[in-house]
């Protein structure tokens, strides 16, 4: 019963506009770079969220003083989160 839910759920959520159904409770992660969703853990995240997680990243990253090591620290977890969000597009082939 509970597999039938979830693919309920998964359906409902696909035609909803959250991308193409897919079963992501037992799959292992994957970024589809036609629709440019990633599927992870069971969340159908958006090319729209994706971007706007970028653009936050790049944000903070420039709000950081660079002359403070705290700081400079930050920065750097920030341009990871955006270098691995860019690798992960160009690894699947997503050209932005």
């Amino acid at each position: 019963m509970a597999d039938s839910r979830s693919d309920l759920i998964n359906q409902l959520a696909a035609s909803m506009g959250a991308g193409d159904y897919a079963k992501t409770r037992f799959e292992e992660s994957r970024y589809d770079p036609e629709t440019g969703t990633l599927y992870c853990d069971g969340y159908v995240i958006s090319k729209s969220v994706i971007e706007e997680a970028t653009q936050h990243f790049k944000m903070m990253q420039n709000k950081c003083d660079m002359s403070d090591p705290a700081s400079r620290h930050m920065a750097m977890i920030y341009k990871t989160a955006i270098e691995g969000i860019k690798k992960l597009q160009e690894s699947s082939g997503d050209k932005k």
